[in-house]
C-alpha cells in the first residue's frame, strides 16, 4: 500500500524487528503530514502521537520524525520498509 498524507503509520527503529509487544518492541505511531525531500532523500514527515521503546510506551518523544519514504536505497545495500499503515 502507498503511504499518503493522512495516513495514520508505525515507523518501526530496526529494519529487522517489527514486534508489536513485548522488550524487543520499538516504534513510534502517528500521521503522514507531509513528505520532504531532506538531504537529498524523500522522507515522510509524521506527527508522533505514540512511542513503544523496550516494550514500554513512553512519554518523552519527538514531536515529528522523518524516517526515509520507503523503497528508498541504503548505503548498505538495502532497502528501506520500516514504515507501515496502521488500519
Amino acid at each position: 500500500m502507498n503511504i499518503t498524507i493522512g495516513n495514520r503509520v508505525r515507523s518501526f527503529d530496526f529494519h529487522y524487528m517489527r514486534d508489536l509487544d513485548g522488550p524487543r518492541s520499538c516504534y513510534m505511531e502517528g500521521v503522514v503530514t507531509g513528505i520532504e525531500k531532506i538531504r537529498g532523500c524523500d522522507r515522510y514527515v509524521i506527527e508522533v502521537d505514540r512511542c513503544i521503546s523496550g516494550g514500554k510506551e513512553h512519554d518523552d518523544f519527538p514531536s515529528t520524525i522523518i524516517p526515509p519514504v520507503n523503497g528508498t536505497p541504503t548505503t548498505m545495500g538495502r532497502t528501506t520498509d520500516s514504515v507501515e499503515v496502521i488500519a
